[in-house]
Order: C-alpha cells, then structure tokens, then sequence
C-alpha cells in the first residue's frame, strides 16, 4: 500500500480513448474528466513517466495518454483521492469535492488544459 495521501507534485495519469479525442483542435475533450463516479487515474507514486505510461497501456488499449500534476487539480478547487482497487494499487480518483463526486461547471476543462500529452 502506498501513503494515503498523494503529495502535490505527483503526476496523475490519464489513459484517453480515441472518442474524446478532439481532432479539430488535436486535445482531448473535455470529457475525459466528465465521469458521475469519479474520474480514474494512476497516480505516479515515485514511478518513471514511462513506467506509468506502460502500466495504463497494459490494461486497456488507450489512444493517448496524458498527466496532470496534482497541485494543478487542487489549485481548480478539485479534490483528488487514493482509491485502491484490486490488481491496481495506484488507482486514484478525481472529484469535484469532498462532497461531490462529478466534476462540475469549467473544472473538466480547465484540469484538461493543465493536461499533457505524452503518449
């Protein structure tokens, strides 16, 4: 198990599917941190940027990926939290707020214009 809290200048990755790529503007939608149960990333956890990339391709067949550093997020007043899960001790969440899971108003935009592309 990792600490339960992710320090602010750990990245959090994201794996994109080719349906919220936005190839008139080559980004992703903003909805790739539209999600009613949390948006799911990899937190890096001390991992090389190619480890994590590597990690998230092996689990499904991602058209891009991208990663955002959690001091960004917080910065948007969102809340990131550790959430284990089996087979995926890096498993992470994105939420509007303690209270609420989806993000709400310009937050999935603006954590997606923070986002980088690296793969």
């Amino acid at each position: 198990m990792l600490d339960d809290y992710i320090e602010n200048n750990e990245y959090l990755y994201r794996g994109i599917v080719k349906q919220l790529w936005d190839f008139e503007n080559n980004r992703p939608s903003s909805a790739i941190y539209k999600d009613s149960k949390g948006v799911s990333v990899d937190r890096d956890a001390g991992r090389s940027e190619r480890d994590c990339v590597i990690f998230l391709l092996d689990k499904r067949d991602f058209f891009a990926v991208g990663k955002v550093l959690t001091k960004d997020v917080r910065i948007l007043n969102a809340v990131v939290k550790y959430l284990p899960v089996e087979h995926n001790i890096y498993h992470s969440e994105i939420h509007d707020s303690d209270n609420n899971v989806r993000l709400r108003g310009r937050k999935p935009a603006r954590i997606r214009d923070k986002t980088i592309i690296i793969h």
